[in-house]
């Protein structure tokens, strides 16, 4: 059984088309999410400063001394 103009798609063409057509939208959408879920994630993620002079002190760039004087300050503010 042929469909005039549609020889090439067989006789369930049509159901198959359009499989792939909602299989193809649905796999941008999954794709659009998970793309915008990292984005405002990384967006809305800042280090503040106290990360900043934790990660500092863990890598042995500020002194003990230095890192209580600098977190004190940090909490007063």
């Amino acid at each position: 059984m042929n469909y005039a103009g549609c020889h090439w798609l067989g006789s369930m063409g049509f159901m198959n088309s359009g499989l792939l057509f909602f299989g193809l939208i649905s796999f941008f959408i999954i794709l659009a999410v998970i793309y915008l879920n990292n984005y405002t994630h990384e967006k809305y993620h800042k280090t503040t400063a106290l990360e900043l002079l934790n990660q500092e002190y863990a890598k042995g760039n500020v002194t003990e001394d230095d890192y209580k004087k600098r977190k004190k300050n940090l909490q007063d503010n």
